[in-house]
């Protein structure tokens, strides 16, 4: 009686103990389905940040668990998300580091289907990044291992946008008519749709006449098809078709039904999209300069942050290669002492006690070699690098007044004006700072907080002058004005190097601010005023060097 109770509570037990590990597992399975949906039906930005934060307690969870595909695909989902919230150069260096991981795994159909993902999306975001040339490399080495006829003919449709986006209409217009013919035959009314839309803007650009014919047949599929996504794209193309034929009044109106679908879709990105395309058909002048002034601004700001990531990968790719030719040439090394131990084994047969114990030496040696190798490997610690992009809650806010104003003329020139003020407001604004204890210490915490990986700060003698001789007001003072340098550095130096010097004569202070940055032409009625009149309210002189392209210098005397 005894061992039937204790064989029934062991099957209890076994029984309760596979249902919950079900029960876990179906969990896991259905928080991956929800944030899945979240991300690809967001809402709000609200959303996809729940998305991300999931994705990465996931991959950080697989990683303990050593589940590495797991935590590429995590990292897929991080990549494609930090690409929706604009986050461009980060999406590429989670990419270039889920390319890293996928290395170091064995290679399967699961795993190459990973790798041409990966692959396809730093083709894109390099294209974004106008790398044209990078881009072209990834589209190349997804169609160097894609099999599948439906995703060539992806690849090979953004190489076709590749060439487009460079003006190379010629070489586009023949990959997009490879990829309608490709289309056709796969009967896909999606991808025909698309390359017939894609086709006709290209022969739009080469003043062909049957362009606007392609493009509306095109849109006449998209429609039918119900495709949101799509039937904006195809707007898009027609409104640029017919600015380009100075046709105002069709490329407004496509331009117009583009942004409606963007509303509806409650897509960010393209609304932006539809209401630069507006904007270019305004005939205001000042919105014209100002469209192409911003343009231009961001087009230089994208092409000098360019963070390297995926060449990040080219090097590690090569290192991975290196230390692989390495490991195979002390296997063969290794093989070959082994072939000459066994040698001299057969050798000296007779001398069987002395050859064992040379063999067995040999053999811990051999042993000894591979583990210390083995660490090595194990210890190599890899490349990453985390950019951050400053995105100021201002610019949001008059983006969204952009996408519920379609008529924006010169309000928008004031909401900028407003933005440019307040930002001079918060830097003169004097919130109270407890300068009493510790001030070199508060002013170093100030300094070296404009310290980044592309800014080095450094000061001199800060910890040698005696701030407890300092008045309270002079302290607040060289605060705010050094706070005041560091934040317009920031913005708009450039500079890689930062140095402040200080050094205390009596009941006196010296500082003095240097920077390698871009310069400026020294005008007082800018931010600079405000420094001045900061140190003439001690009763101290401030005087500003600066040439264009030679740096920016600042002596204080307080």
């Amino acid at each position: 009686m005894k061992k039937i109770k204790l064989s029934f509570l062991f099957f209890y037990l076994l029984i309760v103990s596979i249902y919950s590990k079900k029960i876990n597992a179906q969990q896991t399975k259905d928080s991956l389905s929800y944030y899945y949906n979240l991300q690809v039906n967001s809402k709000k930005s609200t959303d996809l940040i729940l998305a991300l934060n999931f994705y990465n307690r996931n991959k950080n969870f697989n990683l303990k668990k050593k589940d590495t595909f797991d935590a590429i695909q995590n990292l897929r989902f991080i990549a494609s998300i930090q690409n929706k919230l604009g986050f461009v150069h980060e999406s590429e260096a989670t990419s270039v580091s889920a390319l890293e991981l996928i290395n170091n795994i064995k290679s399967n159909k699961k795993t190459i289907k990973a790798k041409i993902g990966i692959y396809n999306h730093l083709g894109i975001i390099n294209k974004e990044l106008k790398n044209y040339d990078r881009a072209l490399e990834f589209y190349n080495k997804v169609l160097e291992i894609e099999k599948s006829p439906v995703n060539i003919n992806i690849a090979l449709n953004n190489k076709a946008n590749l060439n487009r986006v460079q003006n190379n209409f010629e070489d586009a217009l023949i990959d997009f008519t490879q990829v309608y013919s490709n289309s056709l035959k796969l009967k896909d009314t999606v991808q025909i749709a698309r390359a017939l839309d894609n086709m006709g803007l290209t022969k739009s650009k080469l003043n062909i006449p049957s362009a606007e014919k392609d493009m509306l047949s095109a849109l006449k599929m998209r429609v039918k098809k119900n495709n949101s996504y799509e039937n904006f794209v195809s707007h898009i193309h027609l409104s640029e078709h017919y600015k380009d034929q100075q046709q105002q009044k069709k490329a407004l109106l496509h331009a117009n039904k583009a942004l409606m679908i963007s509303k509806l879709i409650n897509s960010k990105s393209l609304q932006v999209t539809a209401l630069s395309a507006i904007v270019n058909l305004n005939n205001n002048p000042k919105i014209l300069e100002y469209k192409r002034l911003t343009d231009s601004i961001s087009l230089a700001k994208q092409l000098n942050e360019n963070k390297f990531a995926s060449m990040k990968y080219d090097f590690s790719e090569e290192r991975r290669k290196a230390e692989e030719a390495k490991r195979m040439l002390v296997e063969s090394q290794l093989g070959k002492e082994k072939q000459k131990q066994l040698k001299f084994v057969y050798l000296a047969i007779g001398l069987f006690t002395l050859l064992t114990s040379v063999f067995s030496y040999f053999i811990l040696k051999s042993k000894h070699k591979k583990e210390k190798l083995q660490q090595v490997y194990n210890t190599e610690t890899r490349i990453s690098k985390k950019v951050h992009d400053e995105v100021a809650n201002d610019v949001y806010h008059v983006m969204t007044k952009l996408q519920g104003n379609v008529n924006v003329k010169e309000e928008v020139l004031d909401d900028l004006e407003g933005i440019y003020t307040k930002t001079r407001d918060i830097s003169k604004e004097n919130s109270t700072i407890n300068v009493d204890d510790d001030f070199d210490e508060l002013l170093k915490d100030l300094l070296l907080s404009y310290k980044s990986d592309d800014v080095n700060v450094m000061t001199r003698n800060i910890s040698k002058v005696n701030w407890k001789k300092v008045s309270k007001e002079k302290k607040t003072t060289i605060y705010r004005v050094l706070q005041e340098l560091m934040t317009n550095m920031k913005k708009y130096s450039e500079a890689s190097i930062v140095l402040l010097a200080f050094n205390q004569t009596n009941n006196n202070i010296a500082i003095e601010y240097s920077d390698n940055g871009i310069g400026c032409d020294i005008k007082k009625h800018n931010g600079l005023q405000n420094v001045e009149n900061r140190i003439q309210s001690v009763n101290g002189k401030i005087t500003f060097d600066s040439q264009i392209n030679n740096g920016f210098k600042v002596k204080i005397t307080v």
